[in-house]
């Protein structure tokens, strides 16, 4: 598979409403961390989801800040008749019985397009749960990756690619493990693929989360597990790099700035400014 990030980018005609993009749904940000679902949420809507859906913890939650959400509070009842929706799940969502069964909910009824990430990556730690859905993503950094394999940190590092084909086989689904060079395994896919456009300033919380939601956005539109990775990774990274670029320096980035380069930075690849 031969990636031209112009080619497969997702494209809008005159005739598009808002069904082109789908419907994508983040579930994450349970009491006192919304932050986390709202960086995914917000990648979303900057990566082209046609509806961003957002279940979340409802008592204190910023309503009139984010006008464009759809808000759902983090209950089962609330999945029902979703099966088409692009899922990521993980941020702040907490790590617990009630993670656990949601999980298990999305197995039982057949979610297709689901992206796992952070809390949600450490419960299918945590209660075993594998193998997955072959179009399932799992986006984890070494850490979390180590976990997932019962293993440690140190292990991973030392010979990442060899983790991430283990890993690809235990849980049969597409594996995007984050770090300075971000590796892509997915099954039938034989080559491992290989993001190098990430910088020393995604090294802070809340990066990955714009990650997951630009992932999830993407499947919403239609593109394959693998591409999706590999689409969001490189702009991702190519978003920090024009942070640095802007005179900023690499300790300052926070997550929301990248979500506001997003724009800049498809439509360059758009113009084929970037490849």
């Amino acid at each position: 598979m031969n990636y031209k990030i112009k080619k497969i980018l997702p494209k809008r005609t005159k005739n598009s409403n808002k069904t082109t993009g789908g419907k994508s749904l983040i579930l994450g940000g349970a009491k006192g961390l919304y932050g986390a679902g709202i960086l995914s949420a917000l990648a979303a809507t900057r990566t082209g989801a046609g509806y961003t859906h957002l279940m979340t913890d409802l008592a204190k939650f910023p309503w009139i800040k984010y006008p464009d959400f759809i808000i759902h509070p983090i209950k089962l009842s609330e999945l029902k008749n979703k099966q088409s929706f692009s899922i990521g799940i993980g941020p702040g969502l907490g790590v617990n019985e009630k993670s656990k069964k949601i999980i298990q909910y999305l197995i039982k009824n057949n979610f297709k397009n689901v992206v796992v990430d952070a809390d949600a990556l450490t419960v299918i730690a945590a209660y075993d749960i594998f193998p997955l859905p072959a179009t399932w993503i799992l986006t984890p950094h070494e850490g979390e990756l180590a976990r997932l394999l019962k293993t440690t940190s140190l292990s991973i590092k030392k010979n990442r690619l060899k983790a991430i084909q283990e890993a690809q086989l235990k849980f049969s689904c597409t594996i995007l493990l984050k770090g300075a060079t971000t590796l892509i395994a997915s099954p039938n896919i034989k080559k491992i693929y290989s993001v190098k456009t990430g910088t020393p300033a995604l090294s802070k919380a809340g990066t990955g989360d714009v990650l997951l939601g630009m992932i999830v956005a993407l499947r919403s539109q239609e593109l394959d597990s693998p591409s999706a990775c590999y689409v969001a990774s490189y702009i991702h990274g190519k978003a920090a790099q024009l942070w640095e670029k802007e005179g900023n320096d690499q300790l300052s980035l926070r997550p929301i700035d990248l979500i506001e380069r997003l724009p800049k930075i498809i439509k360059k690849i758009r113009n084929s400014q970037i490849i």
